[in-house]
Order: C-alpha cells, then sequence, then structure tokens
C-alpha cells in the first residue's frame, strides 16, 4: 500500500472524538494534516501535534468553508484527502423535534459534507484524490429515538455512492466508513438537546418519555464487575470500541490502491445487527407479484454476487 507520505489531508471535526483520533493517527503516519475546529482552545490543543494544521471551519458556514479553502490553496501543496467528519449525534422521539432542530442536525450532518466537497472538489480532481465520508452503522437501520439521526446517515451513504459513480472516471474515488458504537463524547455533547427533547414530550408518549428521562438523570451506575467482560454483547451490554479502529479503516480507504465503497466497522454482534437487517429488507424487496424468488432462486443469486464481489 503507498502510505502516502506527506500527501495532505483535511479532516472535519478533528477537535474530538473520531475526527481527533483520525487527524493525530494520519499525522503520525507523515501525512500533512489539515484538521477544523471552532474555538481557540481546540485550535491551540491541535497545533501541538506534529504534522497538524488547524483550520477555523464550521462546516455549516459558508464564508469560513471559503477561507479553508484560500488556506489550503495558499500553501501550494494541494490536497489528496477530504475526511467528513464533523457531526451531531442527537436523538428524540420524532414527535418532539422542532423544524429548527432537524435542520441543525442535516446542515451538519449531510449539508456539512456536500458543501466541504464542493468547495475543495477542484484541488481533489487535481490530485486524482480521495473521498471518505464518516457515516455510521445507522445509515444501513434504524431504531427508537435515532431517527433524525440514521436519516442523515441513510442520506449520507447515498450520498457517496452518487460520489463514487460520478467522480470515480475523473480519478477520485469515495468511500464511506460506518462506525458502530465508538468511545467518544458526542453523546455528553448532545446530552442537553437529547434531554429537552424527552422533556418536551406529550401524550401519549409522555410516560415512555419519563422513564428514559430517568435512565439519563440517574447517578452512574456502579463500575461493572470483571465477570461482565466475559458475557455475550447485547442491547443492554454493550461494548463500545476504541476510535482507533475507525481511523484504520479511514487510513485505508485513503491510501489502499483498489479502496472499497463501504467500510463496517464495530463489534461482531453490531456488524451481525446490519447483515440480519439487510437480509430483512432483501425479503420485503422480494415479496411483490414481480418477484417472489424462492429460496433456491435468492441462494443462487447470492452466489453470483458472491463472485462478482471476489472478482473485484
Amino acid at each position: 500500500m503507498d502510505h502516502g507520505t506527506a500527501r495532505p489531508v483535511l479532516v472535519t471535526g478533528a477537535s474530538s472524538g473520531i475526527g481527533h483520533c483520525v487527524a493525530r493517527s494520519l499525522a503520525d503516519q507523515g501525512c500533512l494534516v489539515y484538521g477544523t475546529v471552532r474555538n481557540d482552545g481546540d485550535e491551540a490543543r491541535l497545533r501541538e501535534i506534529d504534522n497538524v494544521v488547524p483550520l477555523r471551519c464550521d462546516v455549516t458556514k459558508p464564508d469560513e468553508i471559503a477561507d479553508a479553502v484560500r488556506v489550503v490553496m495558499g500553501a501550494g501543496r494541494g490536497l489528496y484527502g477530504l475526511v467528513n467528519n464533523a457531526g451531531l449525534g442527537e436523538l428524540g422521539m420524532l414527535a418532539t423535534w422542532t423544524d429548527e432542530e432537524l435542520l441543525r442536525i442535516f446542515a451538519v450532518n449531510v449539508f456539512g459534507p456536500f458543501r466541504m466537497t464542493n468547495a475543495f472538489l477542484p484541488l481533489l480532481l487535481e490530485s486524482k484524490g480521495r473521498i471518505v465520508n464518516i457515516g455510521s452503522q445507522g445509515g444501513m437501520l434504524s431504531k427508537h429515538y435515532y431517527g433524525p439521526y440514521t436519516m442523515t446517515k441513510h442520506a449520507i451513504e447515498s450520498y457517496t455512492e452518487t460520489l463514487r459513480i460520478e467522480l470515480e472516471p475523473y480519478g477520485v474515488l469515495a468511500s464511506v466508513v460506518q462506525p458502530g458504537g465508538v468511545a467518544t463524547n458526542i453523546g455528553a455533547a448532545s446530552r442537553a438537546g437529547t434531554v429537552a427533547r424527552f422533556r418536551r414530550a406529550e401524550e401519549p408518549f409522555r410516560e415512555e418519555a419519563e422513564q428514559v428521562l430517568g435512565f439519563f438523570t440517574a447517578p452512574p451506575p456502579p463500575e461493572a464487575p470483571a465477570a461482565a467482560a466475559t458475557e455475550e454483547e447485547s442491547e443492554t451490554n454493550r461494548r463500545p470500541s476504541p476510535p482507533e479502529i475507525v481511523a484504520e479503516a479511514v487510513y485505508e480507504a485513503l491510501f489502499s490502491p483498489a479502496p472499497k465503497l463501504r467500510y463496517l466497522v464495530g463489534t461482531r454482534w453490531e456488524g451481525d445487527r446490519v447483515l440480519n437487517a439487510l437480509m430483512a429488507k432483501l425479503l420485503d424487496e422480494n415479496d411483490n407479484p414481480k418477484h417472489g424468488y424462492t429460496r433456491g432462486e435468492l441462494i443462487a443469486m447470492l452466489d453470483r454476487h458472491i463472485e462478482e464481489h471476489a472478482r473485484t
């Protein structure tokens, strides 16, 4: 694999969590990293990392994006990679979201990557570079309270696939990395908005919302006994992964000679949820008057796809 020494890569949302880990990892491996931040403190901390150049840029503000483009162009080294990571992860019952809140999460999670990609596309076309969008396993499935968040991540799936189709003939490849649960502060950062939505729930959702609020406002549980580590993962016994697994997938997507369109990362249990959800969707789609393939026909179709995938 080409290790991409000194190739410039821009990472949005580099102040904390996955973005910070990705920026540091790429810098450690010799890349020049531009990392976007939104305040003085984060800028100062990022500046302490070798090979990292902080950029003041809010992905919802076109004027700041334009300024970031000027900085990168002014450096004279071009841009090889764009990692669209900045995002919000707020929760809440669909009926409790306001128009403004829904627009905000789409402004960051969907329009942010759209704006950044279009703004830096001339540089990426020139370098025949890579675009990596940080999606989520929520781009393939959804669950209660995650509606607007997973709506944005479903949009990122479609956006990335279309980017791949449209830009590959011009030498630019796009991929989406789909993390499961990752140990970051995104939950804490979104806590206030999440709690506010559950508090504004009305009948008939009020009782359910009060139960959820009890979870958010309860004191931290005692540390789990060591034996729990040997128990199988489940919905009530989650095992968040370290952000380094996302950084590894991002590096692969940036520098592999043949990057995949999708990189599913997380625990085996989380991955099984995604695969089973996709199989359920397949059966739903098959259940119509024009199809209705038998079990044998579906297996034969799967075998053909396995053979085609092995050749790519």
